[in-house]
């Protein structure tokens, strides 16, 4: 694999890994939102470690995921075997090996490797963490959601690749259009040790609104689809997913479950198989926890969330990176949430798809319980009459006015992300006054969606016209780049929506 094809953030991730290692950090980890290629930056490292022939290892999170990393080895051209009982791609012989970390656990591993890349490390299973940490090999951890209480004894540097936010800026995400839908009631349901909702609890109340669950998805299909559509379910528990399954086949829809009760992994290779093909006949495949990390099948284009959380935003988060993948013909993915996760992670959501992560903080985000909204919170998050989540002053699902309210709030369309202005007294558009430097910021933004001279160019200046009605007086240049403010990103995505409804309108017509 040729470093010249990474994407420019990819390699800037391989320079600051190596850099790490020359300063001595024998444990990293990588930061990476889901889609931002991760097992690419993997290939890549592992493909340089069979040239020198130094035995690796990559760590997969569970074995569901070893065919899927295999086969994307296998795209990128590094050779390599599979550790796992009966694996048709025993090849012991081979530097990369590809294992899961069930498998480590059970296994005593002599040849040490040189390079351990571990993927999902925020799920701390104590076999693989004492195997990095006996090993002595280099070892890079990646993930989407570094939250668990005590990553930050095991890895010493954090390289934060890019943002959420930035991906679906630069088309390698698409947004989401997300729908709060009839929700599991968990108020007063029993908590278990960890802090979380007890399985009985959210299995009892989740069975309540099975029936909501597969009417809300035949009428956002069809509204949006004109029919069904691949669609990926996060059911409350393994029984919960069972009855969804024979819920969706009463209607006439093929939904299959993938679960620990799989026992033969046939079973769920061939299921998963078929549910990659463009044409597949199972419309939708049904998961407790099982496909919540790694699972990138790119035409998803709907997602159902039903297993509520109390306090893990990794959960949720990576729940809803499924859909989120881009693929050709993928304008947007829908995400239909009955568990009320959206709410309840709205603020933390924000943060980390704006601004990513760049230190580990020992179990904050994942560590505590979020406050229950109150349904006016819910109310002024969302339509009244559709439930799309949005804050603007007209629902851009339905059309529906929303009834005017004191505070000001302007969406980042398609991301969880809302800026209340609040009670200042401000000037409208006060950000506005000070033109060269928002000349500047469009300059720096354009650059950061297109990543090409020519375009960014045309697009900054597009972007200003629209606000003064005039060109600019100075022209385009890095130089004049400067970090944009929140505002002027509102502003420029606003006008990226209004652009592609009117676009989508025409095309209706």
């Amino acid at each position: 694999m040729d470093f010249e094809n990474l994407r420019d953030y990819q390699k800037n991730c391989v320079e600051r890994l190596r850099e790490g290692i020359r300063e001595s950090h024998r444990s990293q980890v990588l930061v990476a939102p889901t889609g931002s290629g991760k097992t690419v930056i993997s290939s890549f490292l592992l493909g340089e470690a069979y040239q020198k022939r130094s035995r690796s290892f990559f760590i997969c999170d569970r074995v569901s995921l070893v065919d899927q990393t295999s086969a994307t080895l296998d795209a990128y051209g590094v050779p390599h075997g599979v550790i796992q009982a009966d694996h048709w791609r025993n090849r012991p012989w081979e530097p990369i090996q590809v294992v899961s970390a069930q498998t480590l656990a059970r296994r005593d591993l002599k040849d040490a490797p040189a390079l351990v890349i571990w993927d999902e490390c925020h799920a701390l299973y104590k076999s693989v963490t004492e195997y990095c940490e006996n090993s002595g090999a280099k070892v890079i951890g990646l993930t989407a959601t570094p939250f668990t209480k005590g990553m930050g004894r095991l890895f010493t540097n954090v390289i934060n690749s890019t943002t959420t936010n930035k991906l679906i800026d630069q088309g390698w995400l698409v947004p989401l259009k997300i729908y709060a839908a009839k929700e599991i009631d968990m108020k007063g349901a029993e908590v278990k040790f960890d802090g979380e909702w007890k399985e009985a609890e959210i299995e009892k109340r989740g069975l309540e609104i099975i029936g909501d669950i597969v009417s809300c998805w035949i009428e956002k299909t069809n509204q949006y689809y004109n029919g069904p559509a691949k669609t990926i379910v996060f059911s409350a528990t393994v029984a919960h997913g069972d009855d969804l399954c024979r819920e969706f086949q009463k209607h006439g829809y093929n939904f299959q479950q993938i679960s620990y009760k799989d026992g033969n992994s046939d079973r769920r290779r061939a299921l998963i198989e078929e549910f990659r093909k463009p044409d597949s006949e199972i419309v939708g495949l049904v998961s407790c926890e099982a496909l919540a990390k790694g699972f990138d099948v790119t035409d998803i284009k709907i997602g159902i969330g039903a297993r509520p959380y109390r306090k893990s935003l990794s959960g949720h988060i990576q729940q809803m990176g499924r859909v989120m993948r881009s693929h050709p013909g993928k304008d947007f993915a829908l995400w239909l949430d009955h568990s009320g996760n959206v709410m309840r992670f709205l603020e933390d959501t924000q943060d980390v798809f704006e601004n990513g992560v760049s230190e580990l903080n020992d179990g904050k985000y994942d560590g505590k319980v979020r406050k229950e909204k109150t349904e006016k919170e819910k109310k002024d998050s969302s339509c009244h009459a559709c439930g799309f989540v949005h804050t603007l002053p007209i629902c851009p699902a339905c059309g529906a006015a929303r009834p005017r309210r004191p505070h000001q709030v302007e969406e980042r369309a398609g991301v969880l992300k809302s800026v209340d202005i609040g009670k200042r007294k401000e000037k409208k558009h006060e950000w506005m006054a000070d033109k060269k430097r928002v000349w500047g910021e469009l300059c720096c933004l354009s650059y950061e969606i297109k990543q090409n001279d020519f375009q960014a160019e045309k697009f900054a200046l597009a972007q200003y016209r629209n606000l003064y009605g005039v060109w600019p007086q100075n022209k385009y240049s890095h130089e004049l780049m400067q970090n944009p403010r929140i505002e002027v990103r509102n502003k420029v995505r606003a006008n990226l929506i209004a652009y592609r409804n009117r676009m989508a309108k025409q095309g209706r017509a």
